[in-house]
């Protein structure tokens, strides 16, 4: 998920064929494996009504380090 984002962050500033890239390559490539039957949320219980906010929990502290941070560490 955090390489899809990573992407998107990345994809959408161009201004030419960045989102058909980003749909082509990374959305349609990676949501075929997320939401396929068998895939990592082929067991999720979660469900909503539509209109109902999605569920949240709030991840771990630490999980997902800021890499703007990092990368200004590093310099």
């Amino acid at each position: 998920m955090d390489a899809l984002w990573r992407s998107w962050e990345q994809l959408r500033l161009d201004p030419a064929t960045g989102m058909s890239i980003w749909l082509r390559d990374h959305a349609d490539h990676h949501m075929r494996m997320l939401m396929d039957p068998e895939g990592p949320f082929a067991t999720s219980t979660d469900s909503n009504r539509p209109g109902e906010p999605l569920p949240y929990e709030a991840p771990p502290a630490g999980l997902f380090p800021d890499v703007r941070v990092l990368e200004q560490e590093r310099r």
